[in-house]
């Protein structure tokens, strides 16, 4: 169960003439069940594919035999530590040049073309997929013309290793593309707002929210227009459930309010649209400029849409019969464990070139900025440098703002916490 979105944000508002250039971020939840181990790595741009291993699982050694060395250096999580392939397998990540790729669960459809049905030296796992992506590629349409040239290989449907997935490639533009392997074909298509779930398939989302036509964010009034006025009503009938067809209409219908304000942000950038002179000099003590908006917008539509917190989908196993009593007054034993959950939520700035993360157990947001890092003396693994996201290790998971506290009244926000 995962979540994708985009929005589009005004880069400097309040320009005369007016500057329409956007900042566009997209964001992102994974939720898996378990305990999956993930790092962010920083891959460099000299850095050789595919990925050898000290001790390479035999299973998935030689699915890839398409090589390359990265033309882009990126930012991305992967399962790290003890995990299956003993190689980070990215699912998710944005590179140099403000290209991004999420890998997202797509079952029961996902067939990938078989293994070595690739001309030689053509196949690339679907594993190595995201990775061919990042390093490679700067614009949505040069990776589209590219993946004609590749064939994406994955097992079958049952057979060990199997992960079913499709992708969304997000690029600088706010242009999307979404990639879904259906009975051994690549198929492509186009996206203008990268909303993506789960099951089912890509174009059977697109017709089922068409039924949802009548929603709509623009209502009568706010919460202080009176009393009885039925703020929200233009959207009642929005599905409220985790399953992926409900995630994929909230988020298509969510995601499309910030691009009902002024295209230039006149009257609500800088944020929350209140300021001292109009329009503003600079960004008044406290409030949020374009880029913290996009970013922190993203980010609460990513989790109002997302499936789950911890330990809300749960599920249920049932234990061996107690020995003794009989089974008429003997209940089974029920043992309940986790289900799926937000495993971690990412934000990607296409126009920045900024990478955050959020842990499930970890309220704080964390960024890499691609822009202060050289990705052509950057260390190439197995040396990647890398950070923690779950488990996190010591990394702080709230800021102490204890001392900071003032008897005064009315104080500004408090500047630069931690």
């Amino acid at each position: 169960m995962c979540t994708n979105l985009l929005i589009g944000v005004p880069s400097n508002p309040n320009q005369s003439p007016p500057d329409l250039t956007k900042t566009f971020v997209s964001a992102r939840a994974l939720e898996m069940p378990g305990i999956i181990e993930q790092s962010v790595y920083v891959m460099p741009s000299n850095q050789s594919w595919p990925l050898q291993a000290v001790n390479p699982v035999a299973a998935v050694k030689g699915w890839t035999t398409l090589q390359w060395t990265n033309r882009y250096g990126f930012v991305g999580i992967a399962p790290s530590g003890s995990n299956w392939t003993s190689l980070p397998t990215f699912n998710d990540g944005i590179n140099s040049e403000g290209l991004s790729v999420g890998g997202l669960w797509l079952a029961p459809d996902t067939m990938y073309p078989a293994l070595g049905s690739g001309t030689k030296g053509t196949q690339v796992s679907f594993l190595d997929f995201p990775a061919w992506i990042l390093g490679n590629f700067a614009s949505v349409d040069d990776f589209t013309a590219a993946l004609k040239t590749i064939t994406v290989v994955g097992p079958a449907p049952g057979q060990p290793y199997y992960i079913p997935l499709h992708y969304i490639v997000t690029d600088s533009t706010g242009q999307s593309a979404v990639i879904e392997f259906i009975e051994g074909k690549t198929i492509v298509y186009p996206s203008t707002n990268a909303v993506l779930t789960n099951w089912p398939t890509y174009d059977w989302q697109l017709t089922n929210v068409k039924n949802y036509f009548n929603l709509t964010l623009v209502g009568n009034g706010t919460s202080t227009s009176g009393a009885g006025n039925p703020v929200g009503g233009g959207l009642v009938g929005l599905p409220g459930d985790s399953l992926s067809a409900s995630r994929f209409v909230r988020a298509t219908i969510l995601s499309q309010g910030i691009s009902q304000l002024p295209a230039d942000g006149t009257g609500w950038l800088p944020a929350p649209g209140v300021f001292p002179t109009t329009p503003p000099s600079k960004n008044p003590p406290g409030f949020a400029g374009s880029e913290q908006t996009a970013v922190m917008v993203a980010l609460q539509l990513t989790q109002i849409c997302m499936g789950t917190p911890y330990g809300m989908l749960l599920q249920t196993k049932v234990n061996s019969q107690s020995t003794t009593g009989t089974p008429a007054t003997t209940p089974p034993s029920y043992t309940t464990t986790y289900g799926d959950y937000t495993m971690w939520t990412s934000v990607r700035d296409h126009t920045h070139r900024k990478y955050y993360f959020m842990s499930a157990f970890s309220g704080l947001l964390t960024m890499i900025d691609l822009n202060s890092l050289n990705f052509a003396t950057t260390p190439a693994y197995p040396n990647a440098a890398s950070i923690a996201v779950l488990p996190q290790g010591d990394a702080p998971w709230s800021v102490d703002a204890t001392k900071l506290l003032t008897p005064a009244m009315g104080q500004a926000p408090l500047q630069n916490v931690g």
